[in-house]
């Protein structure tokens, strides 16, 4: 604000730091500075200075979260969007969307899309103070944003107070809001991991110099180094400490070292005693700023207080520096100038005073700040107050603002002493809406206040949920059980049914959780809470008795069979049925499942984007051979998981990419993706341990080591490492690999698991039709093993028969038949299998290039040379490359996934779209494709990748 403004000093290590990010960011190198201190200690007076006009034309939005806004879903983003130029494309679209329910994905995409078309105006900084104290959706989609971000010229820098505060308990709050990183330790700077370039700067006390400068710019000289010193100890070198003695004390009492300075030794109480010092219009205005708590209209102030002159009453708290003023804005918007200061002061004013000052406020301010103000007035319980807060939460509920709900209902609870009834109701509603909402750091804020209500199901189920959530699942299937039995009211009867059903599926435990849901289906009404319980239901089913049980659940439901005939209210249910369809071998069907809800996604930003929807696509993609487009959606996996701060969702993303670069030939990316996913198997036994196995087992088949491919696949037949109803549904993915590597080293015991798995892959054939070359490949593969050669070739004719359904068929399955009947036809001794099984191992060679599954094309073209070639039969040449057979292996892992999609007619718009990068990104990177692979254009580009193959068959 123009007023109100400290002088600046010091800090020039930071500044040369902050001046070289902005350098960088001005030509196109994004980032993000992180300035960290204790409060008052200048970290925003250094971003403003930092971002201070300059020749470089930088574009600059000022943001602060606050408080009083942290339960306001995005209310940091709608602040940001507010505060950028006006007619920027895209904003008002994004600005109608930012409701409680959005995905902070989608809202984190769009944001990503806004600022890189204001950067590409002008080079664009934002600065988000007191980024703690945002909401949670915010800090979600921010974070999102900021992984994003490659080749924008943005500079993004954030403040945050860490440490104890000076003379403040960090946790202290006096409107009554649940702060969970406060009170839990959850990392606020979640949102800063994977953030391409990070400056942290850590903020303490000035030194001697900056101490005498900063004296110097308040007016007073002359200082001797010892005054300097003295001041600097006193305050610690803290600048708003500082600042205040400088404006308080006498030059003359300054300079004199022969006695001690005559103020109280801390920040807060030289602000109280400063306040003693004020004219009496000037204290009631100050009071009213203090108990706003929010920037006002120096009108609207004086309204409040009943001041008739509040210009007047101002002057004295600017020359204290103790308030902030605009006039050059219409309203003369005024605040207190420093949180802390306005502690000091809400501190210091008569608690009779503050109840009617809050009363006051309430009237003048709008309905919704209006409730904090109410209740700040109360001075005892009023019955007429909390049921219009527990009337008010009911509402913000129904809208999805779940966290707004529960502090409403906090407020209600303070209102009533500890013992009462109706305490205990409302702190249960509180933490009732807050996991509905999911907001489950926050509800564990107040577990310690749960545990001591009076046992009740309401009480049950919420501690139950909380030790789901801490991985007691004993504790938890115990309070949800009781709960779920005794709960009349429907909110609690949800909570406790889904959560004790979540805990059964955690086990991969279908019968139990099926007992569970079947009667909330019943009662529920048709929407979000109906949608999960449902999705849940067919999970149950298909761990008990596979995909094809889980898909009926749907059937039954009568969800339309073509996604596109699915209600955009039933969007949620097809990532439940999309990836059942998957481990189904419904291939094509599951991909149209996701992408309608894909499509349906980017244009409705309430549909929830879940990390599990992108890597069951990926798995789709990489059965059906599109392998670029898996190694995209395990990329986007990743980051969702990681976005979310769901650590247990890392491994999936991981294994989906480890199967890709294992087949291609990438050791290097392979090996890495498996011990990540390894690593996750160890954290999260019960969920991950099964993709541990999938992603050694791949690794070692794509280096032709059926020994170590069989010794992954043994932790399967441990029911204790891996649950029979993970088995179960997964079988799509693990059974061709048991398969596989029995019959390459037969034993007994081998041999009745393969054929165990043969029925599993027989029994999903029955409904889809595109698995009938794998079922026929492994059952010749069983029989040839068996030495029955009968049965072995018309099984080995019947895969490559039949048909190649599009968007069905797994096409390395059809390759490695190709290999394994050349194989067997080489047994026969009969010239003409000999000539057959050279024309399949060209065949199998032809698949396994096409796929870019280097190893297995090279395998293949060794076996094919050692075959005394029959005349005419050209010889097969495959390059030693270790990975993709194209011109790609120069490319970056981004830069493949762009030119790829670039290759399928997609513009530049539409790639980053289904990215989320912006288009310079997109730009960017093809240019950089274009120049290390010598082309100028799309066609090139597509020629080169997909018209050529290395090699001759």
């Amino acid at each position: 604000m123009p007023s109100g403004q400290d002088p600046f000093v010091g800090r020039e290590a930071e500044l040369t730091a902050l001046a070289d990010c902005r350098a960088q960011a001005v030509a196109g190198v994004p980032w993000l500075a992180v300035i960290v201190g204790e409060a008052g200690i200048g970290k925003t007076a250094l971003a403003r200075h930092a971002v201070a006009s300059g020749k470089d034309g930088l574009q600059v939005c000022m943001t602060s979260a606050a408080v009083a806004e942290k339960d306001l879903p995005y209310g940091v983003v709608d602040q940001l969007l507010r505060r950028l130029p006006r007619g920027t494309p895209g904003v008002r679209d994004l600005m109608e969307s930012l409701s409680p329910r959005a995905a902070p994905l989608s809202i984190g995409a769009s944001l990503l899309a806004v600022l890189a078309a204001v950067s590409d105006q002008a080079p664009l900084a934002v600065v988000i103070d007191d980024l703690p104290h945002s909401d949670d959706e915010s800090l979600h989609a921010l974070g999102f944003t900021l992984r994003r971000l490659w080749s924008e010229a943005i500079l993004i820098i954030v403040t945050a107070r860490t440490g104890e505060p000076v003379d403040q308990d960090p946790t202290r709050s006096d409107t009554g809001h649940v702060d969970d990183r406060a009170a839990t330790g959850e990392p606020w700077d979640r949102m800063l991991r994977g953030a391409p370039h990070v400056l942290p700067l850590v903020l303490r006390g000035l030194a001697g110099k900056h101490t005498s400068a900063l004296a110097e710019a308040a007016g007073i000289t002359g200082l001797s180094p010892v005054a300097v010193d003295r001041l600097r100890q006193r305050t610690s070198g803290h600048p708003l400490h500082l600042k205040t003695l400088l404006n308080e004390v006498p030059a003359t009492v300054l300079k004199d070292t022969s006695r001690p300075l005559p103020v109280p030794s801390t920040l807060r109480s030289v602000i109280q005693w400063t306040l003693q010092r004020l004219p009496d219009d000037a204290r009631k205005l100050l009071d009213v700023l203090a108990v706003l708590n929010t920037e006002t209209s120096l009108a609207q102030a004086g309204q409040i207080t009943d001041l008739h002159d509040p210009t007047s009453a101002l002057a004295p708290l600017l020359d204290a520096g103790l308030v902030s003023w605009d006039p050059h804005e219409p309203s003369t918007p005024v605040c207190v100038h420093h949180s802390l200061q306005r502690d000091a002061v809400y501190e210091a004013i008569n608690p009779t005073r503050r109840a009617a000052l809050h009363a006051a406020a309430a009237a003048a301010v709008g309905a919704d700040a209006a409730w904090a103000h109410r209740v700040a007035a109360a001075t005892s319980p009023d019955p007429l107050l909390i049921e219009q807060l527990e009337a008010e939460a009911d509402r913000q509920a129904a809208e999805g603002n779940h966290a707004r709900a529960a502090t409403l209902q906090l407020w209600a609870a303070d209102l009533l002493p500890p013992g009462d009834q109706g305490h205990a109701h409302h702190l249960l509603s509180a933490g009732t809406h807050l996991l509905l909402g999911r907001k489950e750091h926050a509800a564990k804020a107040l577990q310690h206040r749960i545990e001591r209500c009076k046992p009740d199901e309401r009480r049950d189920a919420i501690l139950g949920c909380l030790a789901t959530i801490g991985g007691d699942f004993a504790t938890a299937e115990h309070l949800l059980s009781r709960a779920n039995t005794i709960a009349a009211d429907t909110a609690t009867h949800t909570l406790a049914a889904t959560g004790l059903a979540v805990v059964h599926l955690l086990r991969f435990d279908g019968p139990p959780a099926t007992r569970v849901l079947r009667p909330l289906i019943d009662r529920l009404p048709w929407g979000p809470a109906a949608h999960r319980a449902r999705g849940l239901l067919a999970y149950a089913a298909a761990y008990t008795a596979g995909p094809g049980a889980g898909l009926e659940v749907f059937t039954e439901a009568d969800l339309p069979e073509k996604a596109a005939h699915v209600s955009h209210e039933d969007s949620p249910l097809l990532f439940y049925r999309g990836g059942l369809r998957v481990m189904a071998g419904q291939l094509a069907s599951a991909t149209d499942d996701f992408a309608t809800l894909l499509t349906r996604q980017q244009a409705d930003s309430d549909i929830l984007v879940e990390g599990a929807e992108k890597y069951l696509s990926g798995f789709a993609h990489y059965l059906t051979g599109r392998w670029d487009d898996a190694l995209i959606c395990a990329d986007q996996a990743l980051l969702v998981a990681d976005t979310d701060d769901q650590p247990w969702g890392l491994p999936f993303g991981h294994v989906v990419a480890t199967l890709v670069h294992a087949h291609r030939g990438h050791w290097t990316l392979a090996r890495t993706h498996a011990e990540a996913c390894r690593q996750g198997s160890l954290l999260f036994p019960e969920v991950v341990s099964l993709f541990s196995v999938l992603a050694h087992a791949v690794l070692a088949q794509a280096q032709g080591d059926h020994s170590a491919m069989l010794a992954a696949l043994d932790m399967l037949e441990n029911p204790d490492k891996i649950a029979p109803g993970q088995r179960t549904l997964y079988g799509l993915l693990w059974a061709p690999l048991l398969v596989q590597a029995a019959t390459t080293h037969p034993a007994r015991a081998h041999l009745r698991q393969a054929a165990d798995a043969l029925r599993i892959l027989d029994g999903l054939t029955q409904h889809a039709p595109g698995l009938a070359t794998t079922t026929h490949w492994l059952h010749a593969r069983l029989a040839a093993c068996n030495g029955d050669r009968d049965e072995a070739l018309p099984r080995f004719q019947a895969a490559l028969d039949a048909p190649a359904v599009p968007g069905d068929d797994i096409p390395l399955h059809r390759a490695y038949c190709h290999e394994d009947l050349a194989r067997h036809l080489q047994t026969t001794g009969r010239q003409s299998d000999h000539a057959r099984a050279t024309h399949h191992l060209q065949d199998a060679v032809q698949a396994f290039t096409t796929l870019d599954a280097a190893p297995h094309a090279q395998r293949a073209a060794d076996a094919l040379s050692r075959l005394r070639p029959t005349r005419g039969t050209p010889q097969t040449k495959i390059s030693q490359t270790h990975g993709r057979l194209r011109p790609a292996i120069h490319l970056t892992e981004r830069e493949q996934h762009i030119a790829h999609l670039a290759t399928q007619g997609m513009t530049n718009q539409e790639i980053a779209h289904q990215l989320y990068l912006s288009p310079k990104t997109i730009e960017y990177h093809l240019s950089h494709v274009y120049t290390k692979l010598d082309l100028s254009n799309r066609r090139q580009l597509r020629a080169a990748l997909h018209g050529s193959v290395q090699g001759t068959v």
